[in-house]
């Protein structure tokens, strides 16, 4: 490794733990502010809403390393511009290529650690965060199963739903199960679906089934549309049912097989599984970008401009990461196209910007 290779690697690596502390200390402050209050009312103390937190942080660095990366390739670099470093080594007849390799290799590392991070701490830990914010804080008896069927027990009530749809506040398969003081079945209602409306879950392709064991009676009635009260509401389910970023790659694969075999839709979880795998290589195309705006010495301010830079880019780029999963979970863009669109449309840029440095 040369010299100017570990002096950029170096700067570049400090500049990214300064970012990332600050940024992560913001979210857990500001977060904590807002949770605190709905874990006090809990009864629950502050220890718990610090393990909350705590349990959030692989999925926040999920999300925020990425920018904070572009963030310290446009500082270190823009540094270098702005004290006529980058002049210099050109006058010594140092290419671009010199510079562009310690930020590559840190895009693939960078790629390489959010992909492990996200497969392999992220899931698990939001399973457990989870668990604190529905169990402890909304004193909630609800969880999600292996195979992210949600159960639920509520007063005399067992409550299962296989598949639950956040944006549209909708369920399928719905099976409620009422019992006695005893806790004899009474009755049973399976719905095809159900959705949220008005307070109340308006239920449509019923079959209610009433259990009397003391004559021995069993009653069937088939119902189009029926309205139930259930202590139940689209933000608990939200928080139980499994999303996408809570799985690993594997594990949402086989959640789209199960739920296709089942016959529902599963447009939503193939656009965030393929966004699964183009995620990492954000790091990669960010390090050209970064690396390329740089070099063309529009940095010389330093590093206020860096930041602004920076934090255009990332906000432009997820406007249009976001738009293009939005026509993808509207089946107007194939699942594939939808997740990669955005990153083959700024890594052209990017390459751009390298062609055109010096």
């Amino acid at each position: 490794m040369t010299i100017l290779y570990r002096y950029v690697t170096k700067e570049i690596l400090i500049y990214f733990f300064i970012v990332l502390a600050a940024v992560l200390s913001i979210y857990v402050a500001v977060d904590f502010i807002e949770k605190i209050d709905n874990f006090m009312e809990a009864g629950v103390s502050a220890d718990r809403c610090v393990v909350y937190l705590m349990y959030k942080l692989p999925f926040i660095f999920v999300q925020i390393a990425p920018v904070g990366f572009l963030l310290s390739i446009l500082v270190a670099l823009g540094l270098m511009s702005k004290n006529n470093e980058v002049i210099a080594l050109k006058s010594c007849g140092i290419g671009k290529s010199r510079l562009l390799k310690p930020t590559l290799v840190l895009g693939v590392i960078f790629g390489g650690l959010l992909f492990v991070v996200a497969e392999m701490l992220a899931p698990v830990f939001m399973v457990h965060a989870n668990q604190i914010w529905l169990q402890e804080v909304k004193k909630k008896n609800i969880f999600a199963s292996r195979t992210n069927d949600i159960w639920m027990r509520a007063t005399r009530q067992i409550i299962h739903i296989k598949q639950y749809a956040p944006e549209k506040k909708r369920v399928s398969g719905l099976t409620i199960h009422t019992f006695d003081k005893n806790f004899r079945l009474i009755d049973r209602v399976d719905a095809q679906s159900g959705e949220f409306k008005n307070g109340r879950w308006q239920l449509t392709d019923v079959v209610k089934q009433g259990f009397d064991e003391n004559i021995g009676s069993h009653q069937l009635t088939s119902l189009d549309t029926m309205a139930v009260d259930l202590d139940l509401n689209p933000d608990d389910l939200a928080q139980a049912a499994k999303r996408s970023d809570e799985m690993g790659l594997a594990e949402l694969g086989h959640y789209i097989e199960k739920v296709e075999r089942e016959g529902y839709g599963a447009v939503r979880y193939r656009v965030d599984y393929h966004g699964k795998i183009a995620a990492p290589f954000v790091c990669l195309f960010l390090s050209l970008l970064g690396t390329g705006i740089a070099l063309r010495g529009k940095l010389r301010e330093g590093m206020p401009v860096s930041i602004t830079y920076g934090l255009g880019i990332a906000f432009l780029y997820w406007i249009f990461n976001s738009f293009c999963i939005s026509l993808g979970y509207a089946e107007m863009m194939p699942p594939v196209i939808a997740a990669w669109v955005a990153n083959l449309v700024f890594f052209s840029g990017a390459g751009f910007l390298i062609l055109n440095a010096y």
